[in-house]
């Protein structure tokens, strides 16, 4: 066998072992057609007939052996193992409440948690993101992929209408964090550590109570950062033109204690957004992390060579015609 050729049906070569019976045959089967005057038959001379006489034979059985070699379907496999780049899980989870709408970080806190999530996105690496976007009710925008140009796209179009304000006004952090940990555990991967990022600004209002979600975090094992979004002072927050509250007197507010508490008790670390290289911060935590490859694929791609066998004892058939008819001069059948 030649090196690195296979055969996908290497039982046909047992077929060969037929050949030398149908040498011999083929020999009777011409011994008996041998006529008495040849010369009344073929018009060729001596030395023409001698010629073929010994080369038909050898050209039929070749003829027979590339055949069945063709039907044995040699081919040539490559194997390619294709390594996904090695990372970590992480959801980002994203508060789109009206009160994301406060100005108080220009042009206001939701912009700049689009433009903090983008920096994210582009800056990932192999991890593998997914985004849960919350106010009162939490939805998965996307589950983890490793496509970060559709998150970035998908990041475009984040706004509080997203969520139907009317019916998810309010904001509930703690079912945003159960939400994104159950996403995380039912997608975890051996060996591949799991965080979440949570940008907001900390207000929740509804809802299970986040210090309750952050021990459940803290329990699956998923690491977890906050981001806090917001200014130091209370602001007004309008919504299409109309200041937001019973009578318009909604201020919105960082709830930075009651974040780093909910931080405190899910193990994890809290950021302000007005920091200097916060995004420097939380990449070196996910650094530590352990990653590790999403799989390892192994690919097989296969070059059939059946046609040359094929090609070749056609060619030898009709050397094998013309020869007879150029020496024998009779009748082709």
């Amino acid at each position: 066998m030649i090196e690195g050729i296979q055969l996908a049906r290497p039982w046909l070569l047992a077929l060969l072992l037929l050949l030398p019976v149908y040498a011999v045959f083929r020999l009777r089967q011409r011994r008996r057609r041998t006529v008495r005057f040849p010369p009344l038959q073929y018009r060729a001379g001596e030395a023409g007939w001698r010629f073929w006489k010994q080369l038909a034979p050898q050209l039929e059985l070749l003829v027979l052996a590339l055949v069945v070699v063709g039907l044995a379907g040699p081919y040539e496999e490559t194997r390619l193992d294709l390594i996904e780049d090695e990372g970590v899980d992480v959801m980002l989870v994203l508060d789109v409440s009206l009160s994301m709408l406060a100005e108080d970080l220009p042009p206001n806190r939701l912009e700049a948690l689009r433009r903090i999530a983008a920096d994210f996105v582009t800056r990932a690496g192999g991890n593998r993101i997914g985004i849960v976007i919350f106010a009162k009710d939490s939805y998965v925008q996307t589950p983890l992929t490793t496509d970060h140009r559709s998150l970035l796209s998908l990041l475009e179009g984040v706004t509080v209408y997203t969520l139907d304000q009317n019916k998810s006004g309010g904001t509930s952090v703690g079912d945003a964090l159960l939400v994104a940990a159950e996403r995380l555990t039912r997608s975890r991967v051996a060996g591949r550590d799991q965080s979440m990022v949570v940008i907001t600004d900390g207000e929740s209002n509804t809802g299970i109570e986040p210090e309750l979600a952050a021990r459940y975090v803290r329990e699956q094992g998923v690491r977890f950062y906050a981001i806090g979004v917001g200014g130091t002072e209370p602001v007004a927050v309008t919504f299409e033109g109309n200041p937001i509250g019973a009578e318009g007197d909604y201020l919105a507010v960082l709830d930075d204690r009651r974040l780093r508490e909910v931080t405190r008790l899910a193990g994890g670390r809290y950021y302000r957004a007005t920091d200097v290289g916060i995004l420097e911060q939380i990449f070196a935590e996910l650094s530590r992390l352990e990653s590790a490859p999403l799989e390892l694929r192994s690919v097989a791609s296969r070059r059939s060579y059946g046609h040359w066998p094929a090609v070749a004892a056609l060619a030898l058939f009709l050397v094998h015609l013309a020869l007879g008819g150029v020496f024998l001069r009779s009748p082709f059948r």
